[in-house]
């Protein structure tokens, strides 16, 4: 029977790393936060409960009946969450904890760990497209460890099974081999970034196409909005962006906004995008896109790099009108209001690098400009719902003694902003009409109130006024040197159509609680501003990096080249790339500097290996293949050192063969069982070359 036909079955308990390499699956399947409570409790059960049984099996541990029921309610378990409407991925997750589990408790014969290894390397991959977190690389690192480490135990073993002597795994794993393994690992893993940076990228995850599904997406600015939304989006803490300013001089904190949808249609309780036809502008959000939509728009003043955790409709945030976008989306879309999206990306945290206007029109300049409607949809900036003829009233005395358009918008967004009082929890009211409410009443709301008061109020004057939601204000990270925009930070104002100027922001919302209260600059800060850094240059230079950074990292190189002598199609991208130093200092440098580390480090670590190779193979036993060569007996690639000293006896008198065996079993005692140099080596040496020469 051949070596392959013949696998010994280990009866033996697995290693503990067996443990430690699935409890590091496990790890990063919970770090994703998809799994539910009572999953991670029968997991952990099941690790823990294995562990302690490890050397003393129950009866049910090697019964096929118990163990194939338990998997059979497993797979029961898993197509109940998907017919609840829970995304593959999280299914599979759940379906791979459960069996890793019911895997450690099987205690019967294998010989392999193959299905230990496969399951928790299927774990891994799933929580790799299920989080970007910073502690998944950490874990990763781990588990390749343990795993390599797992099947060395394993197939020493069964080596040793085969061999006849099941104890000779044991004196094998010495600390030299664990050295080496970790050096097996440190270089795959050198191997791998080499790869990751030069390889073409593909676009998103492996098994990103089943995870389409709006629950891992977070709540807040839809594309139909019900007055009072922001009002609970405002109690949330969580970041949904981080913003780099690469180009341009960003505004100060109090205004700072970041636009993302606005509204034409409201019914007196809704707000809606009407007709809501997305339409997708030319060109690829990869190698960058125009969206200017004519020639009298002005050019963009500011470059942001903005990264945008999951929200719902998929919303694209910008510092004002969009000019110009770049960055690995997929699809971008518009609506007739100017609202961008990027479609099918709701549930992904995205990047994306925007040019927009940010700088407000001149009030000398608006002064002299009328308040039209657009050539376009003019009308539906114009519609109310039914409203109290006091509410008209009130817009004609509030601007009673206004001299121009300009005049009649401030004087609303004035009046809203002295008289009002600002809370995010504004009066119940039985009333159909919770805007005529407000207005009529004691001014009392948050921001979605104040807007939506200016806008009836301004239409009921004929003005063209549209409802705009999105962020205000965030916080500067200090270790970063970004801003962190946070759901607490959502806000809602208006857009006024001026003939010449366009759309113009007017915020009629009291602003002193507008804006998140300042932070004290204590340690717990200092904590979370590190943290948050790490995990944005984490997402930025590795779970994000893709064809469009390579791409950048090329264009810099080649810039670096020509001496930064290249054209750019407008004025912020010129300012933010005409020195190929900023560019190479911005994102180009990492990759190369990466690629050649790992160059180096791999290069310094195969001559050390090398050399300590060579120098593990005792003097004596060298000597004697020689020896041994001379007379035409070599020892073949694949041939081990006992079967090769039992060819030399046949080959050889029986004083050399036995000599030759001698220095063949302190060879092996020497490199692979960690012990000194045998005396009696030197002596065994000396009688084989006595008795070849004598031959």
């Amino acid at each position: 029977m051949s070596r392959l036909e013949f696998r010994a079955a280990v009866e033996a308990p697995r290693p503990p790393s067996a443990w430690i390499m699935v409890g590091i699956g496990a790890g990063t399947l919970w770090i994703t936060g998809q799994l539910e409570a009572w999953a991670m409790a029968l997991q952990a059960a099941a690790l823990l409960g294995s562990l302690g049984l490890r050397r003393a099996p129950r009866r049910w541990q090697q019964s096929p009946w118990v163990l194939n029921s338990a998997l059979f309610g497993i797979l029961a378990v898993t197509v109940s969450l998907a017919a609840r409407g829970a995304p593959s991925t999280v299914a599979l997750a759940h379906f791979a904890a459960l069996v890793q589990g019911l895997q450690l408790l099987d205690a019967r014969p294998r010989k392999s760990e193959f299905l230990l290894v496969v399951m928790a390397l299927f774990q891994v991959l799933l929580a790799a497209n299920l989080t970007d977190s910073l502690a998944f690389p950490v874990l990763l690192l781990a588990f390749l460890a343990a795993t390599t480490w797992t099947l060395i135990v394993h197939t020493l073993r069964t080596e040793a099974l085969e061999a006849g002597d099941g104890s000779a795994a044991g004196r094998a794993l010495t600390p030299r081999l664990l050295r080496t393994t970790l050096v097996c690992s440190a270089l795959s893993l050198v191997l791998a970034m080499v790869l990751f940076l030069t390889l073409p990228r593909l676009r998103g995850h492996v098994l990103r196409g089943m995870a389409q599904a709006p629950a891992l997406a977070r709540a807040g600015f839809s594309d139909r909005v019900e007055l009072g939304a922001i009002g609970h989006i405002r109690k949330d803490p969580t970041i949904v962006m981080r913003i780099e300013t690469l180009a341009g001089r960003a505004p100060i904190r109090e205004h700072a906004y970041w636009r993302g949808l606005a509204f034409d249609h409201f019914d007196g309780q809704r707000w809606s995008i009407e007709p809501n036809a997305r339409t997708q502008p030319g060109g690829s959000p990869e190698f960058g896109m125009s969206l200017g939509r004519s020639a009298r728009d002005a050019p963009a003043d500011l470059q942001q790099r903005i990264v945008r955790e999951p929200v719902e409709a998929g919303v694209l945030f910008t510092a004002g009108p969009a000019r110009r976008l770049v960055g690995p989306i997929r699809r971008v879309q518009h609506d007739p209001n100017g609202g961008l999206y990027a479609a099918g990306q709701a549930h992904e945290r995205v990047r994306y690098s925007v040019w927009t206007r940010s700088v407000p029109p001149a009030p000398a300049a608006l002064r002299e400009d009328r308040i039209r409607p657009p050539r376009l949809r003019g009308g539906h900036y114009l519609d109310l719902p039914p409203l109290s003829p006091a509410v008209a009233q009130m817009a004609r005395d509030i601007t009673r003694d206004a001299a121009t358009d300009l005049d009649r918008v401030q004087l609303l967004e004035r009046h809203l902003r002295t008289a009002g009082r600002y809370t995010d929890t504004p009066p119940v009211t039985d009333t159909e009409a919770p805007v005529e409410a407000f207005l009529l009443g004691e001014l009392a709301g948050h921001c979605e109130y104040f807007a939506s008061g200016m806008v009836v109020l301004a239409r009921s004057l004929g003005l063209p006024t549209r409802l705009v939601n999105g962020f205000a204000g965030g916080r500067l990270n200090r270790l970063g040197g970004f801003v962190e925009v946070a759901h607490s930070d959502a806000h809602a104002w208006v857009e006024v159509h001026f003939e010449q100027a366009g759309w113009v922001r007017f915020d009629p919302t009291p602003p002193d609680l507008r804006l998140r209260a300042e932070v004290p600059d204590a340690f717990g800060w200092q904590w979370a501003d590190l943290a948050s850094a790490a995990e944005l240059w984490w997402y930025q230079r590795v779970v994000g990096f893709d064809r469009s950074d390579q791409i950048q990292a090329l264009r810099s190189a080649w810039l670096a080249w020509q001496g930064g002598i290249a054209s750019e199609p407008t004025a912020p991208e010129r300012r933010g790339t005409a020195s190929w130093r900023a560019s190479w200092g911005k994102a180009g440098w990492w990759p190369f500097v990466v690629v050649g580390l790992a160059l180096v480090a791999t290069w310094g670590l195969s001559r050390s290996r090398r050399a300590s190779g060579r120098a593990r193979i005792p003097t004596a036993y060298s000597r004697a293949l020689r020896l041994l060569a001379r007379r035409g007996l070599e020892r073949a690639p694949g041939m081990t050192a006992r079967a090769f000293a039992e060819r030399v006896r046949a080959a050889v008198p029986a004083p050399a063969g036995r000599a030759f065996a001698e220095l063949t079993e302190a060879y092996l005692a020497e490199r692979f069982g960690a012990q000194p140099p045998m005396p009696a080596a030197t002596a065994a040496l000396q009688q084989l070359e006595t008795s070849l020469r004598r031959r």
